[in-house]
């Protein structure tokens, strides 16, 4: 845990309106700092098991390589032009890792022994070659989009915020002139100073780059990816933006 420490004592000051310049700052110091804190730990907890699923993937490569070519072959998705024909030579695939490629460098020893507990545990033991690749891309899937999530969040306003909201709501979507005028204008008045070099159109294109939203003929709508991020501010109980 980290400690704030206690608030720091100033001298007194002759004027009230000063005196109360700087307990505002102070409070505003704790807030962001604490803020902070609670950023550090909730991504911490949501990237864990992602981690260790990527470190699984980048240890486990070699061997995932001969699983899939065999689960290929196995569905019958992969041609085998040597099929049917007499060879005296039968080439067979290795079904365990004797040495590791070239291109992999030696994981900490700690990390290493986290990977032997990967291989020893219940669930990787009792799941096919086919279940051990679906999980390992699944948590692939979900540390992809979960990094993504938390970039956009550490970069995103909060009348953004709310256009998202406003937009999953409204399914036709809206016109461009609309949302500039019940998002972008109040936030402009309220915060002029970051929106100083900041027009709508770069405003609008951070929601489209990020795939948030979709612009066709002057009206923009929410993406599948704009509803999944706000899904997953929810479910991972992100706090409200405050600027913006």
């Amino acid at each position: 845990m980290v400690s704030l420490g206690s608030p720091v004592a100033f001298p007194p000051v002759g004027a009230a309106k000063t005196a109360y310049r700087i307990s505002s700052r102070i409070r505003l110091f704790y807030s962001v700092n604490l803020d902070l804190v609670k950023a550090i730990t909730e991504l911490l907890r949501v990237l864990a098991w992602p981690v260790v699923a990527f470190i699984a993937i980048w240890w486990f490569r070699p061997e995932l390589r001969v699983l899939i070519a065999r689960f290929r072959r196995g569905a019958g998705l992969e041609f085998d032009p040597s099929a049917g024909q007499d060879t005296k030579t039968v080439a067979t695939t290795p079904t365990a890792l004797t040495a590791l490629p070239g291109d992999i460098g030696p994981l900490p020893p700690s990390a290493a022994t986290f990977v032997g507990q990967i291989r020893a545990a219940p669930l990787f033991q009792g799941s096919t070659d086919a279940q051990r690749v679906e999980r390992l891309l699944h948590a692939v899937g979900f540390l992809t989009f979960a990094a993504d999530a938390e970039r956009i969040e550490g970069q995103i306003w909060t009348s953004q915020v709310s256009l998202l909201e406003y937009l999953n709501a409204v399914d036709a979507g809206d016109a461009l002139p609309n949302l500039k005028a019940r998002f972008y204008d109040p936030a402009a008045a309220r915060f002029s100073p970051m929106f100083a070099n900041y027009p709508f159109e770069s405003y609008l294109a951070f929601l489209k780059t990020n795939e948030l939203i979709s612009v066709d003929g002057g009206v923009a709508k929410i993406t599948q990816k704009g509803r999944d991020y706000l899904a997953w501010r929810i479910q991972y109980k992100k706090p409200p933006r405050l600027a913006g």
